[in-house]
């Protein structure tokens, strides 16, 4: 089971990657260095509070979205059931802003 640094880490790299962030920038953003950047990524670091702070402003992101780690918890087969389940639920409108979303996530 992955630890709350290893979960930390994969929300900071998801992040970073739908911003079409590298690592490199990441660090140049937030001036933490780039071997810092792949620890926690990795979550092999805790970072400090303040460490957080500054990669929220890097990331354009409020530090308390960056404690929202369930979506990190979950197994792959519990994402797309839950995924499946809004899906088959939503309406129209809903439907159609996902199929959007979709086309160009996985484009």
């Amino acid at each position: 089971m992955d630890t709350v640094q290893d979960i930390f880490g994969k929300k900071i790299k998801s992040i970073r990657r739908a911003r079409d962030i590298t690592q490199e920038k990441l660090a140049d953003l937030s001036g933490l260095s780039l071997q810092y950047i792949g620890e926690i990524e990795r979550g092999r670091r805790n970072p400090s509070l303040t460490s957080i702070e500054q990669l929220s402003k890097a990331l354009d992101i409020p530090m308390a979205e960056l404690f929202s780690l369930e979506e990190f918890r979950l197994s792959l087969d519990e994402l797309r059931t839950i995924l499946a389940r809004q899906i088959e639920s939503a309406d129209e409108d809903r439907l159609r802003i996902f199929f959007s979303m979709a086309q160009v996530i996985f484009r």
